[in-house]
């Protein structure tokens, strides 16, 4: 609405202008000699825009830029044109004759072509012919910008591991973000949990550009044990390109207090499909469960006179046949469950931990953290849990 009554002002304020001009028609020239010209009246001649640039390219926002148009003496006018042009020379030009004076021109960012303009800092130039009758008229709008670049950037995370219960309960995410010949305006920042569902969401304003996060959605649930959380950051220039930054907030091994021990919702190793390998997985899955073994083993070693019971969790397939789901539960969830518990006790074994002090157990599908129906969520389900018990 802004713009629109700014360009609605400008016109009104040229319409003014025009009816204040005078025709000064060539006078008759004396015989042998050339007919004299007059100069059309400097500032009378116009082209004018309202905003500082715009993007062809924009998701949202200014995809096109405005300019009011007036022509000093336009009875006298033969022919006119409008170029926009940059430092790589004109890019689009618009024309015609005395019989179409446009009051408005709008252009697009594009050439004839239909390809977009270099993005650089531009002038539209309106270039008048009078024939005989006037000078040839030119006038220049102020300087603008043509932007087509999204911004680009990265998502820093502090610390790199984060532990939500420990003393230091928040992560920071900065978001370093970058642009050519325009600036960057506005951000969001979702995270999402590991089923994709949105978690949590943040906004602002440039230049502040971080959040501390402590760890809890917009339902005030904590991040779950030994999980990663993706973060998605999509941030706006001022001429409406959006950039996108994508990373991952890791969440390390939650340890919370209960009863006389201790437990650990989720170690978080992930298994090829209805086996109990973790090595052969796809590379980087392979590699995080090295990761998070490696942590595991060292937190385990933290308690070195507890029982530690780790006990393996799955999910149902056949939840809604109550028939199917118990051969289901005792044919294969229990023993796979069991299994998986199995080979992450070996694991932390090789890595130190003393192999006297633990015990396995399978529970299948029977203790659920949401329903087995929640496709969303019951990613939840498919978990590890270890008890450490004095």
């Amino acid at each position: 609405m802004k713009r629109i009554t700014g360009i609605i002002g400008t016109m009104i304020l040229l319409s003014l202008l025009a009816a204040c001009q005078t025709v000064k028609p060539m006078p008759a020239a004396a015989p042998g000699h050339p007919a004299t010209q007059f100069a059309v009246p400097a500032g009378q001649s116009m082209v004018r825009t309202e905003v500082l640039g715009f993007s062809p390219t924009a998701e949202i926002g200014q995809t096109s830029i405005d300019f009011a148009v007036l022509f000093a003496n336009p009875e006298a006018v033969k022919a006119w044109k409008i170029s926009m042009a940059s430092n790589r020379g004109n890019q689009r030009t618009f024309s015609g004759n005395g019989s179409t004076l446009p009051t408005l021109i709008s252009w697009d960012g594009r050439k004839a072509s239909g390809e977009v303009a270099p993005e650089g800092n531009y002038t539209a130039t309106l270039t008048i012919d009078y024939g005989r009758a006037y000078t040839a008229s030119t006038s220049k709008s102020t300087s603008f910008i043509l932007d087509s670049t999204r911004p680009t950037g990265k998502i820093g995370i502090n610390p790199e591991l984060f532990s939500p219960t420990a003393d230091s309960n928040t992560v920071t995410l900065t978001i370093n973000g970058a642009k050519s010949i325009s600036r960057i305006e506005s951000w969001t920042m979702d995270i999402y949990d590991p089923g994709w569902n949105l978690f949590k969401s943040f906004s602002g304003t440039w230049p502040t550009n971080s959040v501390a996060w402590n760890g809890r959605g917009m339902n005030g649930d904590l991040v779950v044990s030994a999980e990663n959380y993706p973060v998605i950051v999509r941030f706006r220039d001022e001429f409406g390109n959006v950039g996108i930054a994508q990373s991952t907030v890791p969440i390390d091994l939650l340890v919370t207090k209960q009863g006389n021990g201790y437990r650990i919702d989720n170690s978080r190793v992930y298994f090829k499909d209805f086996t109990a390998d973790y090595v052969n997985v796809p590379a980087d899955l392979a590699k995080q469960n090295v990761v998070r073994l490696d942590q595991l083993a060292t937190e385990l070693k933290k308690f070195p006179t507890y029982k530690i019971n780790i006990v393996g969790h799955a999910v149902m397939v056949h939840w809604d046949d109550a028939a199917l789901g118990k051969v289901e539960q005792d044919t294969v969830l229990v023993p796979l469950s069991k299994a998986r518990a199995e080979a992450i006790k070996q694991a932390v074994v090789d890595r130190g931990v003393n192999a006297a002090m633990i015990t396995t157990e399978g529970a299948g599908a029977s203790d659920p953290l949401v329903p087995d129906s929640e496709f969303s969520n019951r990613w939840r389900n498919r978990r590890t849990v270890i008890f450490l018990m004095n």
